[in-house]
């Protein structure tokens, strides 16, 4: 499960996962990106969706 996030080095941030079960950690680098800027959802906007007419 995600125990915590830390900031990480610019542009990322650490984010820990812990097992309570066996208690591994795992820190992983998350790339810090705006949402409305990533390419899924740009693609997202330049599919066939369109307002409702």
């Amino acid at each position: 499960m995600l125990a915590r996030i830390t900031p990480g080095p610019a542009g990322f941030d650490i984010r820990t996962f812990e097992c309570p079960a066996c208690n591994f950690v795992d820190p992983i680098a998350v790339e810090l990106v705006d949402p409305m800027r990533s390419a899924k959802t740009l693609a997202w906007f330049q599919s066939e969706l369109r307002a409702p007419t």
